[in-house]
């Protein structure tokens, strides 16, 4: 395996170390102890630059990188390029070069429908041959950006709604990992620590750290949620009923299509 700091350089968009690293001996496929492979470390880079990580993505590949190795939840590093990407570039890369589009993580959500941006969901549809998802509703003016304050106070009141949720039977989050894939595993590993078994287990309510950092920016948080024990159309529907109804009596405007295929969007600035 090559020294970390080769992992490091990929996830930071750092050609020239990964390049360095690769004429010293590194391999181009090896693996941390993850399971994530430095192709999948620098998709994950694209949160912070699609460019660079798109460059750091084509030196690995050119070095020999399989562009569909699985991760270490069996993730593609296309998979993650679209959940880290809030512009092209890293997933036009990987798909040029070969990476499938038409795929889904362990729980079952397309590609499409997790990609952080509408731009790259449109992208990955069209590669795929499917429709885009339904795009979320349109996020309010930039004028009601939360200051910090509001962002407190907001939190607290989103807080105690999740916590009437969890002594309701659910798994309810807040600041769960970074992307949708990583909340679902978040709230799968608490529900399992918390001896929840398929009975008694009503379904997940979460929101991501990309998620929180939107609201603050537009006033809106989008919810994440999930119906036990199968995920079935009719158990989503209960549990969208049941999270957006704690937030309305809660005092929050909650705008939602009633459907498992849109997140309930939740107004926090009046």
């Amino acid at each position: 395996m090559p020294p970390m700091d080769a992992f490091e350089a990929a996830h930071n968009g750092d050609l020239a170390a990964v390049r360095a690293a690769l004429d010293a001996g590194s391999d181009a496929g090896a693996v941390d102890e993850q399971g994530w492979s430095l192709l999948h470390r620098a998709a994950m880079g694209a949160e912070a630059d699609p460019v660079r990580a798109a460059a750091v993505l084509a030196a690995l590949l050119d070095a020999g990188a399989p562009v569909e190795h699985p991760g270490g939840d069996g993730r593609t590093a296309l998979y993650l390029a679209a959940e880290f990407s809030q512009s092209p570039e890293a997933v036009e890369l990987l798909i040029a070069r070969g990476a499938e589009p038409d795929i889904t993580d362990g729980h079952g959500n397309h590609i499409t429908v997790n990609a952080w941006v509408p731009e790259v969901a449109a992208l990955l549809a069209a590669a795929a041959g499917i429709e885009p998802p339904a795009p979320d509703e349109e996020a309010p003016a930039p004028e009601r950006k939360l200051s910090r304050a509001q962002w407190r106070e907001a939190r607290k009141r989103i807080g105690k709604v999740l916590d009437g949720l969890d002594a309701a039977g659910f798994v309810a989050l807040a600041g769960a990992g970074t992307t949708q894939s990583d909340g679902f595993d978040d709230c799968s590993d608490a529900a399992e620590r918390r001896g929840h078994g398929p009975d008694g287990l009503v379904g997940f309510c979460y929101y991501t750290r990309q998620d929180a950092e939107r609201a603050r920016e537009t006033g809106r948080l989008f919810l994440a949620f999930w119906g036990a024990p199968d995920g079935s159309t009719r158990k989503m529907k209960q549990a969208g009923e049941l999270v957006a109804g704690a937030f309305r009596e809660a005092g929050f405007r909650v705008d939602w299509d009633g459907t498992g295929d849109r997140r309930p969007s939740v107004h926090l600035a009046g």
